[in-house]
């Protein structure tokens, strides 16, 4: 798989090393100094790559969200290529940066904020949505002939009963009156993953969770770190579900 990487001069050194483990991991990694050839128009090579790209990988710092640098060209690019973010870009804070200066483009989907150690963190993620789009792309190409094998053997009404449910996968949108420097925690089997909220309410994914009886949490936590409320939810719900932490604060899941 193709992997853009667009990031500040400053980050350099972490561009690096993320280009060096993707590429032990089989992926093909576009970084400007080590893939543009001399004499050639910067900016229609830069275009070029992230047209045939598979993933385009932001680091999201101070300096990269800043107005008059390249990356915003990039990202300008990326959109242009992918107008729906969702699943081909991946958005990673390596330095604090307040959510009102990232662009909305970015924002609309959960930033990846690394826990531990940075470059693991997000190589494992790009692989999660590489993986995904791998399996979308199989079942564009195969999925009419597969359909066809399948109504040819058994019928247009055969289905087996023991066929395994879907993943489940959520939409969640945090309402309040404000939002803005809170924090909502959402904690899995899979792990824990944390969405610092902008000024704006903005809905994001939970899951892909394997099992559609599992057992989640969401914790918010207020502008000091504190806890304001923690909830559980358990199973796939197949239609909105609402959950009141109090204080005017309130998560509206829906199934996706």
């Amino acid at each position: 798989m193709k992997i853009f990487i667009s990031y500040a001069n400053e980050e350099r050194s972490i561009a690096d090393e993320l280009a060096v483990r993707l590429r032990t991991e089989g992926h093909t990694v576009f970084l400007d100094k080590d893939n543009l050839p001399e004499g050639e128009g910067y900016d229609a090579q830069i275009r070029a790559a992230i047209a045939s790209c598979d993933l385009f990988l932001f680091l999201v710092s101070p300096l990269s969200v800043q107005p008059g640098r390249y990356t915003m060209t990039e990202l300008k690019f990326a959109r242009e290529q992918f107008p729906n973010p969702k699943g081909r870009v991946l958005p990673v804070m390596t330095k604090a940066t307040p959510f009102s200066g990232i662009p909305a483009y970015l924002s609309a989907i959960t930033i990846l904020q690394p826990q531990g150690n940075l470059v693991a963190e997000t190589v494992a993620e790009a692989d999660r949505l590489l993986d995904r789009h791998s399996r979308r792309r199989w079942l564009r190409i195969g999925g009419a002939a597969a359909v066809a094998v399948i109504l040819g053997l058994a019928g247009v009404n055969w289905w087996r009963s023991d066929t395994a449910p879907p993943p489940c996968q959520l939409s969640a949108l945090l309402l309040a009156q404000n939002v803005d420097g809170l924090a909502l925690d959402i904690i899995s089997p899979a792990g824990t993953t944390a969405l610092m909220l902008g000024n704006s309410p903005v809905p994001f994914e939970v899951g892909p969770f394997t099992q559609r009886d599992v057992t989640w949490n969401a914790m918010l936590r207020g502008r000091d770190g504190s806890s304001l409320g923690k909830q559980a939810v358990t199973g796939c719900p197949t239609s909105r579900l609402k959950v009141d932490f109090g204080g005017g604060y309130e998560l509206v899941i829906d199934p996706r």
